[in-house]
């Protein structure tokens, strides 16, 4: 067993360090799936550090392997974005290829078949995991549709979508903030961070129900907006759904949220912290 360098990130939330290749299986599937592992170079030393915080619904993972690997993943009911922080590699689904660079994140949905991954030796990651019931249930909260057929995230990705890109900017600053944590997160931060994070995804990442949240839903009226605003001021010491603020302002969860960004310049949940941070909280 080897200790990491107290640089990495997530280093508060250490899961594993380790050299012995069931032992990474092994964590792995209890975080993940189970995958078949295969260092791809006995010359090279294998040296595994696995750090994850788990919130109430989302899980961020750190992971450098020390040596080139090879993983072959089963199915789960996971979404998983990847983000590489160096090292280069590649997944495949099928005979679908997608090149693993620095800073450029790659979406791997939950699906039967599975998927392969290989990474250089000096490969290292952030992961977000999302199961994928928690992110259906998000989905019909904010459109107030039903979701009558699974939920299926596409493999192949549209470049550049905004909500895509902000996640991207996002979960490192994310990462950071749980990185400097000291003490349990309050259940108002892990709210509108789930939110958040689950809403990016589901407007950046192409799926079978984007249309929902691509058609030309009306915005809220300014009304609408200072209603919200005034039931999260009354209420900001405690966690706030955006499904509740829809219900107070009698307009869908997304039509708020485009609202807000339209006529405030910022999020209900932004707003939010706004206010507990002028009350002291």
């Amino acid at each position: 067993m080897q200790l990491a360098a107290k640089s990495d990130p997530l280093d508060n939330f250490p899961v594993l360090r380790s050299r012995d290749v069931e032992e990474v299986r092994h964590v792995i599937a209890s975080l993940y799936t189970r995958p078949d592992l295969t260092p791809t170079n006995d010359r090279e030393s294998f040296d595994t550090v696995i750090n994850n915080c788990c919130l109430r619904t989302i899980e961020l993972s750190y992971a450098r392997y020390g040596a080139a690997v090879d993983f072959r993943f089963p199915g789960s009911d996971c979404v998983v974005l990847l983000l590489p922080v160096r090292g280069r590699g590649e997944i495949n689904f099928g005979s679908l290829s997608v090149q693993v660079k620095p800073s450029t994140a790659i979406v791997i949905p939950a699906a039967a078949e599975g998927h392969r991954s290989r990474y250089s030796g000096d490969h290292a990651c952030l992961i977000l995991r999302v199961r994928l019931p928690a992110l259906a249930e998000k989905l019909a909260a904010i459109t107030g549709a039903a979701i009558d057929q699974p939920l299926q995230i596409y493999r192949v990705q549209e470049p550049g979508r905004p909500a895509a890109l902000m996640l991207q900017r996002y979960l490192p600053l994310l990462v950071d903030t749980v990185s400097a944590a000291r003490e349990s997160f309050p259940d108002w931060w892990m709210a509108q961070t789930e939110q958040l994070v689950m809403t990016l995804l589901l407007c950046g990442y192409r799926h079978n129900y984007s249309r929902l949240l691509d058609r030309d839903v009306p915005d809220a009226a300014p009304l609408q907006v200072r209603l919200a605003e005034e039931h999260i001021e009354v209420n900001c010491r405690r966690a706030i759904t955006l499904e509740e603020l829809a219900e107070v302002s009698g307009v869908s969860a997304f039509s708020l949220f485009r609202a807000f960004r339209k006529f405030r310049g910022y999020t209900p949940l932004e707003f939010a912290a706004q206010m507990r941070q002028a009350s002291g909280d």
